[in-house]
């Protein structure tokens, strides 16, 4: 059975896809072999539909509430930007009774969904996302390649299109948060710096091993 949602601590997490348009040196989901804490989320190239994960949402709530929903598995959530925006909406609009519709929805991502689908999607996130934390990890776009390696459509315009998600998600949403990894190489000050510049909050995470 696929795993389309998770567990973790006391939020739970939804896995649209396993499709990312990056290849991170930190990413740990080929040396864990698709599995995080003991949820195997390797989606065998199989992306149901919204109602899929919505059905599944409410259940888990009629078993154990959660006090965040998150979008995040072993790929970029942004690639599913339909599945993604109707889901938040059903929590959102009250259609999953009785999950609350003013549950906190959280979205990982690494910057890149404006570029990945041809827009400015963060005006498409306004009442629907809560939080939205970005993996940028560096200020400078040289190491920015080397530590995401992203494909060869989103090299160029990539570090750039990343930081102005920030940009735009620190006006309109009611929390955005840069997020960086201690421990490759990067300068954390700058980071910290750059994240106040751009209007966001910041969050340095140790590495998965």
């Amino acid at each position: 059975m696929l795993t389309l949602i998770y567990r973790y601590k006391t939020k739970l997490y939804v896995n649209l896809t396993n499709r990312c348009p990056t290849a991170c040196v930190f990413c740990i989901k080929s040396k864990w072999k698709m599995v995080y804490r003991g949820s195997d989320l390797d989606l065998g190239g199989a992306e149901p539909d919204a109602g899929a994960f919505t059905g599944l949402i409410k259940e888990a709530w009629l078993q154990e509430p959660f006090d965040e929903l998150v979008f995040c598995g072993y790929g970029e959530p942004t690639m599913r930007l339909e599945a993604l925006i109707e889901t938040a909406r059903a929590v959102k609009t009250g259609g999953l009774r009785p999950v609350p519709d003013d549950l906190r929805i959280r979205l990982n991502t690494n910057g890149l969904g404006s570029l990945i689908n041809g827009r400015d999607i963060v005006p498409e996130l306004k009442g629907l996302i809560d939080s939205a934390h970005v993996s940028l990890n560096t200020t400078d776009p040289v190491q920015w390649l080397a530590l995401m390696r992203p494909g060869p459509e989103y090299a160029r315009k990539g570090f750039e299109s990343a930081l102005a998600f920030v940009r735009e998600a620190a006006r309109v949403l009611p929390e955005t948060v840069v997020t960086a990894i201690d421990g490759i190489g990067a300068d954390l000050e700058k980071i910290k710096a750059l994240a106040g510049e751009l209007g966001a909050e910041i969050r340095i995470r140790p590495g998965l091993d």
